[in-house]
């Protein structure tokens, strides 16, 4: 008879007191991370509850092992506290930003037309700033805009110099005695009578005459027929001044009404170049960045962002990804401004530096110009983000003619711009991003430029500048709220937002029910 070898294989027998009447799960499921960290929590502050046993070791292993309890305990609590985070929607959200944002970019990248547009943004600046500087080294020839440094009897002694002693300007034998008075040079008689304002908004008497040709002081014959009559043709009550019509909480002046010969021969090189610098800076930045690099570059950058994918066929690949359709327009447009952001951030910045080297100052950087190209910055950027929305939401509403209501809607926008530079406060402007965008640098161009209305009207009492036009042209007060630029630039950047968000829910909207072929 044979026997099974297993047949001495024998079970311990357990007692039936002890047999638990608890069956072993064999269908459970693997424990999460999460109910793994609890255990090990259970388990160690169970742990840690009972009464440990004495146990002789030496000191340096109780030392040794009660700091690797205490880092266990650490990484514990630790792994407990961060480890629900990196489940959140947020950092889902950081993932899938991150993915379609690098893809986008990575396509940037590849396309020759982006390159293009770009590069001649930077040779359109690079070429203006090639005038400027030509202009601000040039310099401008000091005019006489009283005429008392001409000789006209040739007699040697300037207009002004024979006014002084009371001699005749246009009799060539009638001039100071040559051995106790010498002949000035020409031109101590050019520049001779700048304009005197204290800066003072509320103080509406202003004005000095330094040459005396008004009030008669430092001449022979304090009562020569060469001095005016009528010393207070401004009708303030108050002889050979100039009288300054302002507003002191808007901080603007009106009108400038001078006495006869008061404030009527300034500094011309100075105030030319000052005012053609202002020009330059408001001008270039309304129009060449805020507007013409805010529209162009979005106009070729942002439109195909969506619809070029469609009219290819690819965006069945990116659909395909856990990534929602609406998800898919706000990352794509993601990947937009981590391009163009960072591009008008370069060239203004750059602009700015050279421009402050070369712009007239007592220093060697002009540094009180740094408000108003921030101002032209942050206009830049938030209409390229709206531009940049707006002509994408186009080409997902109409794929084939997209880019054509994109073009006509830039048209648009110019439009609106060049009246808001001569009209801002005409009502239609309101309804177009252009406007907005040159509010936000009217806003910061009055904390650049606290004197401006001042300026301009300079500018119109001297008529040979020519600068006034381009003073006037480009500069405008805030307008949505009169004396509050910071109330302004806030409204301006809230409707600038709100058209962002508005286009680009009506982008998801039409992106969520558009059949892709």
């Amino acid at each position: 008879m044979e026997h099974d070898p297993t047949d001495f294989i024998r079970e311990p027998k357990v007692p039936s007191d002890k047999i638990s009447d608890e069956q072993p799960n064999l269908e459970s499921k693997p424990q999460t991370f999460e109910s793994q960290v609890e255990e090990a929590v259970k388990a160690q502050t169970l742990a840690d509850t009972e009464p440990s046993k004495p146990m002789y070791v030496s000191a340096p292993a109780a030392v040794a092992g009660a700091a690797v309890t205490q880092l266990q305990k650490v990484q514990t609590q630790a792994a407990q506290a961060f480890r629900p985070l990196t489940n959140t929607v947020w950092s889902k959200l950081d993932r899938k930003a991150t993915a379609v944002t690098e893809f986008t970019l990575r396509q940037y990248r590849t396309k020759n037309s982006t390159w293009v547009v770009l590069g001649i943004g930077m040779v359109f600046v690079a070429m203006i700033l090639m005038f400027y500087g030509e202009a601000m080294s040039s310099g401008f020839d000091s005019i006489d805009n009283d005429g008392d440094s001409h000789d006209y009897d040739g007699d040697g002694y300037p207009t002004g110099q024979e006014r002084i002693y009371g001699t005749n300007p246009w009799d060539e034998n009638s001039h100071p005695d040559p051995e106790l008075v010498a002949p000035d040079p020409p031109e101590k008689w050019i520049d001779e009578d700048g304009i005197d304002w204290d800066g003072d908004y509320s103080n509406s008497n202003q004005g000095y005459d330094d040459d005396g040709d008004c009030t008669g002081e430092g001449w022979v014959d304090t009562e020569s027929f060469e001095l005016p009559y009528n010393q207070d043709t401004n009708r303030d009550g108050i002889n050979c001044n100039v009288r300054y019509t302002m507003n002191s909480t808007t901080k603007t002046i009106y009108l400038i009404s001078a006495d006869p010969s008061v404030d009527e021969d300034p500094d011309d090189e100075e105030f030319l170049k000052e005012s053609l610098h202002r020009a330059f800076v408001l001008g270039f930045g309304k129009i060449g960045f805020a507007f013409l690099i805010g529209i162009f570059v979005p106009l070729f950058l942002a439109t195909g962002l969506v619809r070029d994918e469609m009219e290819r066929g690819t965006l069945h690949y990116i659909m395909g990804k856990p990534i929602a359709r609406a998800e898919i327009l706000a990352y794509r447009l993601l990947g937009y401004i981590a391009l163009v952001w960072p591009y008008a951030t370069v060239l203004i910045l750059l602009t700015a530096i050279v421009t402050g080297f070369l712009a007239p100052s007592d220093s060697i950087f002009r540094f009180h110009d740094m408000s108003a190209w921030l101002g032209i910055l942050l206009a830049s950027w938030l209409m390229m983000l709206a531009y940049g929305t707006i002509f994408c939401t186009l080409g997902v509403i109409s794929p084939r003619f997209g880019l054509w209501i994109a073009i006509g809607f830039g048209v648009w926008e110019f439009a609106m711009a060049m009246i808001s530079l001569g009209a801002p406060n005409f009502a239609l402007t309101w309804l177009s991003v252009s406007h907005w965008g040159i509010e936000i640098i009217n806003c910061t161009s009055v904390l650049a430029y606290p004197d401006q209305s001042y300026m301009i009207e300079i500018a119109s009492m001297n008529n040979d500048w020519g600068s006034e036009a381009a003073l006037a042209g480009f500069y405008s007060p805030p307008s949505v709220v009169a004396g509050s630029p910071f109330a302004s630039l806030l409204i301006s950047i809230f409707v600038l937002v709100l058209f962002t968000i508005f286009a680009l829910f009506i982008g998801q909207s039409s992106l969520k029910r558009k059949e892709l072929n």
